[in-house]
């Protein structure tokens, strides 16, 4: 029997709407997504090394990796995953290339200061990270885990490097880049382009109604300190069936506004990240001045 195994990838980054593609796209009935959003298995060393979150959902082997697929059947065109570490590690690309050369990539990119403080406001509020921001920012935070904050904020969204790698490794033929701000504004027209790229049937439109991962904290102290507890969160979406992960999430979770930002802090970050940012503006030919004018 064939072994089934992924044909396209979700590979980041985080906090720019991997979550909500993963779901839309899971809809179509040609589409084959994993149970497990983030299986993480092409970067699990990576991730259990840092002692990162991800590993919480991770599947290091694989046998294990190819029972997340053996559902999938000859209507499904399309194979997938959606794992957003796979963006920032270099050796990623190569691995998945290795196991299935022909994949194709998609990968999502967020204004790298918004997307850093929906991330680091997302942490915060869970209980992953102590501090603000402006010291992990300008590296005065003293907490053991504080370089690994400053990736998670700062180093992951330092896109052109990681988007190179996946050019470089599948051809640009084979990659397709999307801007969060454009698919907030047309979410249909993404995802008939998308569609089209896995070449599947562009005339079954999904329900495109809501985000999914969207900022939110929990309701309060008691709440929080269940839904930090990696053990628990693990053990429940083993029984929990995916479509009903969003309404239970809501019982403890709460989508309040967000802080204010730090002026200060959006200042240093526009200084770290717009040399990268025109390095990707050249990488793909495309205009992306709003993110640092």
């Amino acid at each position: 029997m064939t072994e089934k195994l992924p044909n396209f990838f979700i590979v980041g980054a985080p906090k720019a709407g991997t979550t909500s593609l993963y779901y839309y796209l899971k809809r179509h009935p040609e589409v084959f997504m994993s149970a497990i959003k983030e299986p993480n298995f092409f970067s699990y060393e990576e991730t259990i090394r840092q002692n990162l979150y991800h590993k919480e959902k991770g599947v290091g082997t694989y046998e294990e990796y190819k029972k997340l697929f053996e559902h999938a059947n000859g209507r499904h065109k399309a194979i997938g995953e959606a794992s957003v570490s796979y963006l920032f590690y270099p050796t990623v690309a190569e691995k998945i290339h290795q196991l299935v050369p022909q994949a194709k990539i998609i990968i999502s990119l967020r204004n790298p200061v918004e997307r850093a403080f929906s991330h680091f406001f997302m942490e915060h509020k869970l209980g992953y990270v102590n501090g603000p921001l402006e010291n992990i920012v300008n590296r005065k935070c003293n907490h053991k885990y504080a370089h690994l904050w400053y990736q998670q904020y700062i180093e992951l969204g330092l896109y052109s490097g990681q988007v190179k790698r996946y050019l470089d490794v599948f051809g640009k033929d084979n990659v397709r880049v999307f801007i969060y701000d454009e698919i907030s504004e047309n979410i249909e027209s993404m995802i008939l382009n998308i569609f089209g790229f896995l070449q599947i049937d562009k005339t079954y439109i999904p329900a495109l109604e809501g985000k999914y991962n969207t900022y939110s904290t929990p309701r309060n102290s008691f709440f929080r300190a269940i839904y930090s507890q990696k053990k628990l969160r693990t053990l429940a979406r083993k029984f929990i069936p995916d479509e009903k992960v969003e309404s239970i999430k809501n019982l403890f979770l709460t989508r309040k506004k967000k802080e204010l930002k730090h002026d200060k802090t959006v200042a240093r970050m526009n200084e770290i990240f717009k040399p990268d940012i025109i390095q990707l503006e050249k990488l793909l030919n495309k205009n992306l001045s709003a993110w640092y004018e």
